[in-house]
């Protein structure tokens, strides 16, 4: 069992290298990324918030795509089989990289999914919340009501 100081320590030390990942192209205001694990492939979608109060803010969605329609998540299988850090640091590397071409972009959102019997997120938010607090340790990070949390960078 993973306790939450075995992953802060692995979070602070930044010792989880990035899986190689790919940018296959611009679809409909949303950049799509992708990478391979070891178990699954996975595509990594940076989106533009249609909000008008907030031009410069997207959303990240990352997830297993379907084999017959890659558009569609599987949510139908369990993830991350010992290769959570290195999904969580190629997540971030690939959001890194898009801010650095998109210097126009001073937030973003996201929306963790709740595990397979949680009635809460709070693990997986509890997770992204430290690896965005190391990758961006002056960031603002909120709360939305939906259970979203958005990240201002500027």
């Amino acid at each position: 069992m993973i306790k939450l100081v075995d992953i802060l320590k692995e979070i602070g030390d930044a010792s989880s290298q990035p899986y190689s990942f790919d940018f296959y192209g611009n679809y409909s205001n949303t950049r799509i990324y992708g990478f391979d694990t070891e178990n699954y492939p996975y595509t990594v979608e940076l989106g533009n918030v249609t909000d008008e109060e907030e031009p410069n803010e997207i959303g990240v969605r990352f997830y297993v795509p379907d084999e017959k329609d890659p558009d569609i998540e599987r949510d139908n299988i369990v993830t991350n089989k010992g290769e959570l850090f290195k999904v969580m640091a190629t997540i971030t590397a690939i959001i890194k990289k898009d801010l650095k071409n998109h210097p126009e972009i001073d937030s973003i959102t996201f929306n963790p999914a709740k595990k397979e019997g949680e009635t809460t997120n709070i693990s997986r938010l509890n997770l992204y919340t430290q690896y965005i607090k190391n990758a961006y340790p002056n960031a603002t990070i909120t709360s939305g009501d939906r259970g979203n949390i958005k990240i201002k960078f500027k």
